[in-house]
């Protein structure tokens, strides 16, 4: 047991260093083809942040796991963005918060729920209904390029993920680490579902309940090191900006994957407990949002942290 223990430690670091590594190097490469930072912010940093989530989805369904775990590690990873990254974040430095994420991208984020609770309702996600899904990604991203963040913030959005200004390189280089990163993150992928599933196994914990808890932590960490890093470093408040993003990144993104695979079947606690749990993580982000006058305290998140781990606990004992 000790060794599964272990498994699922190093595949939480190798996909953090995996993570890290594929976003600094995927935005080294489009800034050296001249890509407008634009589609950097929108696109390449989004894509590559939501990596984790979506191998660990692809592997399980590869694997013949049950779809609790692609579906579990989605819901999981959205609740613990809201719940331990911006929780954590916000205790350590309140943020503000700008009119458009309150009324323009958490509108977005519900009607993306919505989506997903619809292609929910049957028990199963079918192939058609992640190719819907991914339609709806690719619309979401052409109305972001036309209706963008404010200039500076997807600047700073690079700056957190690149934050020293460093000599040109040959592109080589990043081209060598953005392969290293992918296989960064295929072993810590591998490492961390090996290891949970025998957790699972051993102290017959169901798959739903390791996906959004264990695996969905481990997805998580890129974001939540990023949360640290930007507290410290007193950079500007864009995280808010970017786990909603994620949140909003991650269905319409690794579900169709991994249907590409394998339909998801998955249990009806998905949506009786999990999915209504998750809208409710974010309708609790949107209520302090508005009572707190556009800005987010750290009483703010505390209520959020203490809400998540109040969750994890509740996931075990159940």
């Amino acid at each position: 047991m000790t060794l599964s223990w272990l498994l699922i430690l190093l595949g939480m670091f190798l996909l953090y260093l995996g993570a890290e590594l594929l976003v600094r190097s995927a935005v080294q490469i489009a800034l050296h083809f001249k890509v407008p930072k634009l589609v950097i912010g929108l696109t390449v940093v989004a894509f590559a942040t939501s990596t984790p989530e979506a191998l660990v989805s692809i592997f399980s369904q590869l694997k013949g796991a049950a779809g609790d775990i692609a579906l579990g590690n989605v819901l999981g990873s959205n609740i613990a963005n809201v719940g331990l990254v911006l929780g954590v974040y916000l205790m350590i430095r309140p943020c503000d918060v700008t009119h458009g994420m309150k009324w323009q991208k958490m509108p977005i984020l519900f009607v993306v729920y919505l989506l997903l609770f619809l292609v929910m309702v049957g028990g199963k996600i079918s192939r058609i209904e992640g190719i819907y899904l991914f339609l709806v990604l690719i619309f979401y991203n052409i109305f972001q390029y036309f209706f963008p963040p404010k200039k500076a913030e997807l600047e700073e959005e690079l700056k957190v993920h690149d934050e020293v200004k460093r000599p040109p390189v040959k592109i080589t280089l990043p081209i060598f680490a953005a392969i290293g990163s992918a296989v960064l993150l295929i072993l810590g992928t591998q490492a961390l579902l090996d290891g949970a599933l025998k957790v699972a196994e051993h102290f017959q914990i169901s798959e739903r309940v390791i996906a959004i808890s264990v695996i969905a932590f481990g997805t998580s960490l890129p974001e939540l090191a990023t949360a640290l890093v930007t507290a410290f470093r007193k950079e500007q408040e864009i995280l808010v900006g970017t786990v909603i993003g994620s949140n909003i990144f991650n269905p319409l993104l690794i579900i169709p994957f991994a249907t590409m695979i394998n339909p998801i079947y998955f249990s009806q606690k998905m949506l009786l407990i999990d999915f209504p749990l998750m809208v409710a993580f974010t309708v609790l982000l949107w209520v302090l949002m508005v009572l707190g006058n556009n800005r987010l305290s750290r009483i703010d998140g505390s209520i959020l942290l203490l809400s998540y781990v109040s969750y994890v606990t509740f996931l075990f004992f159940s």
